[in-house]
């Protein structure tokens, strides 16, 4: 019967648990330094499609913290917040959520033509979000 023997073997097991350490925080530090360039971005390109009737709505424009399990970590970006208005037309006098209205802006209505600020703004960003995801990993992990 054949033997097989290592040596060293050690040295790489405690090397990828290096790794899986360092993975494991730097990844929050990611996702935040991404999230803050994309919101950026949003605010932007909501400002340049004329979605700052009251300013409100820019302002709204956020991230939530990071969210997930040890397996799966995201941030969320997206209009939050009331704002001090109702849905007039409807006889609403209730506070109407900003992610309605970014809804509402992103894909139109009958009557209102979409202005995709949302996607105009991720498509543009995409390389900054990454740009900044990948310094914050190179610096965390130390390449």
């Amino acid at each position: 019967m054949a033997e097989f023997n290592t040596v060293g073997m050690e040295d790489v097991i405690q090397a990828f648990e290096r790794r899986e350490q360092a993975t494991v925080q730097a990844v929050p530090e990611m996702l935040k330094a991404g999230a803050e360039v994309l919101v950026q971005a949003q605010k932007a390109e909501a400002a340049a499609m004329g979605l700052n009737e009251t300013g409100g709505f820019i302002n709204s424009i956020k991230a939530t913290p990071v969210k997930g399990d040890e397996t799966e970590k995201h941030i969320d970006i997206f209009p939050q917040g009331r704002a001090k208005h109702g849905n007039d037309r409807k006889g609403d006098k209730s506070n109407v959520r900003y992610a309605t209205i970014g809804f509402v802006a992103e894909y139109g209505t009958s009557s209102q033509a979409a202005r995709p600020y949302q996607t105009s703004a991720n498509e543009k960003a995409r390389e900054k979000v990454s740009a900044a995801e990948r310094e914050v990993w190179e610096r965390m992990t130390n390449g």
